[in-house]
């Protein structure tokens, strides 16, 4: 019996959906497959950028360099210097980073570059806690007075009493301790504040809150240190934090008086040292100069390595060293065509081609919904321009569509360039967008100008914008890309949608709104 095409195509569409359908069941019960488990993680690469002049004589800088521990691993380090040999040593519980070199060269630069995992880490202080009356040697150290931690001085005995942080259990005592430190007026950093004089003062910077709480710490029977990193919050940055460590039931406790964490360390510390000390020392008058740098990837999770065995496309993609960007797009973009598929076909909404859209939305995972537009309007408004220039030459197609591509490689130099010049690094990434996209729809514009005319060329761009972001919102969902990347099969979901579509006869949604007078009337006059 010969099946009719409707039957085929309704068997085709049950084939695609019982299949992914089968195989995520499979996964999920059989091979206990989770969702969670394949959420991705923050990574930060993070990149010290050192520059200074040598004047032809010998060079020395001192530095810290983060070490794992429970909060953080730190992985592929790498180092570019000028002629400076690197060496590191551990001194107590810091790495300890040492570049020297001789006639070391004006406008030199060290450039050590690593990637860092890190996890919050929040703690439970026990509320019956008492404060012990004894340490052990290595731990006694940290009650002990320090040239800026003044744990002597009558002002901080006097204030601790004052607050009350002298009795009680350990968790009331640091209670008080953080609300007296963290109520301190916030003050710029303008070098060292000693405990005593943040207390004077009655405010203080990241380190004069953190001395001050040490301090206080200390002449309430608690050992307590200051620990020095970094707040890895995007882009370039010349400014250092320090908080604060607790030794509480054998553990070190974080405390951030400056930003209010108590018992808590947020995922974008980064723990560079321990101890009250200088963050860079290096050889006098070499104009020295440094900058931090940090950005946030995201990456598979270590649980998802473990756990997915069977196509896994993630773990594909890292033994093959591909970005996670790259597995989003290839992966998105089936769905991004779906999306386009449905406002073309459903909606009637005109674009530049099928697939056009979904490509330019997936460029703009680079740069944002809104810089990406913004890119795509100037590349368009160029190729009108140049266009427009060209009329009167009356050349060949071809040639005319290669210079057009110069006028669109042209167009982006320019965006990044000013871009870079006001410090908008989304913007930036314009260069990010594929140049053979970007082409593309310029030759659309262009065709579309020429054959149709301005007015409808204005349509196909303002639609192909529409649908652009539409694709972007969708191809952008967190809980799309997790779904995709632990069950690729959900594809044979999309193909099954475009199946149905590819069958669709009903009257599009702008066909309603242009023939809604004869539609309601009936047909008749």
């Amino acid at each position: 019996m010969r099946l009719s095409d409707s039957r085929r195509v309704a068997l085709a569409i049950a084939l695609l959906v019982a299949v992914p359908l089968g195989l995520i069941a499979y996964k999920l019960r059989a091979l206990g497959y989770s969702l969670v488990d394949v959420l991705p993680v923050t990574q930060y690469e993070v990149a010290y950028v050192l520059q200074f002049d040598g004047h032809g004589g010998d060079v020395r800088i001192r530095t810290f360099l983060p070490s794992n521990d429970a909060h953080q691993v730190v992985s592929e380090e790498r180092d570019v210097s000028s002629g400076l040999h690197l060496s590191q040593q551990v001194q107590g519980p810091n790495r300890v980073a040492t570049w020297a070199g001789a006639e070391v060269p004006d406008r030199a630069e060290i450039r050590h570059s690593f990637k860092v995992l890190s996890h919050r880490m929040v703690f439970a202080i026990p509320p019956e806690l008492a404060v012990p009356p004894s340490y052990a040697p290595s731990v006694a150290t940290q009650l002990r007075p320090e040239k800026e931690i003044q744990v002597d001085a009558p002002e901080v005995r006097a204030a601790l009493r004052r607050i009350g942080g002298d009795t009680g259990t350990v968790l009331e005592r640091l209670r008080r301790i953080y609300d007296a430190t963290s109520a301190l007026a916030p003050r710029p950093f303008k070098g060292t504040t000693d405990a005593v004089s943040a207390l004077r003062l009655g405010e203080g910077s990241c380190n004069g809150k953190s001395r001050l709480f040490v301090a206080l710490a200390r002449a309430a029977g608690i050992p307590a240190r200051l620990v020095g990193g970094l707040i890895l919050a995007g882009g370039p940055k010349k400014t250092s934090h320090q908080w604060v460590e607790a030794y509480v039931a054998g553990h070190w406790v974080p405390f951030c008086p400056t930003n209010h964490h108590f018992a808590e360390l947020p995922q974008h510390y980064l723990t560079l040292y321990r101890g009250d000390e200088t963050i860079f020392r290096h050889t006098a008058e070499i104009n020295f100069d440094y900058r931090f740098e940090s950005r946030a990837v995201l990456v598979p999770s270590p649980k998802a390595k473990a756990s997915f065995t069977v196509f896994n496309v993630w773990g594909l993609f890292e033994r093959l060293h591909l970005p996670f960007t790259l597995l989003r797009t290839i992966l998105m973009l089936p769905v991004g065509a779906l999306v386009v598929v449905l406002f073309r076909n459903v909606i009637g909404m005109p674009t530049f081609g099928t697939f056009l859209p979904a490509l330019l939305a997936a460029a703009a995972g680079g740069t944002g919904a809104g810089w990406g537009v913004l890119v795509v309007l100037l590349v368009v408004g160029a190729v009108a321009v140049t266009r427009w220039g060209l009329q009167r030459l009356e050349l060949l197609h071809s040639p005319t569509l290669a210079i057009l591509l110069a006028g669109v490689v042209f167009a982006l130099l320019v965006i990044a360039m000013v871009a870079e010049r006001f410090g908008a690094r989304s913007l930036a990434n314009a260069t990010f967008f594929p140049i053979a996209v970007l082409a593309i729809c310029a030759e659309r514009f262009y065709l579309s100008l020429t054959e149709h005319g301005g007015r409808m060329a204005g349509k196909e761009l303002a639609g192909t914008l529409a649908v652009m972001l539409a694709a972007y919102v969708v191809m952008n969902s967190l809980a799309l890309q997790v779904l995709l990347i632990g069950f690729p099969e959900v594809l044979f979901l999309v193909v099954a949608a475009n199946v149905f579509l590819g069958r669709w006869v009903g009257v599009r949604l702008s066909e309603y709104l242009r023939f809604r007078g004869l539609l309601f009337r009936g047909g008749g006059p």
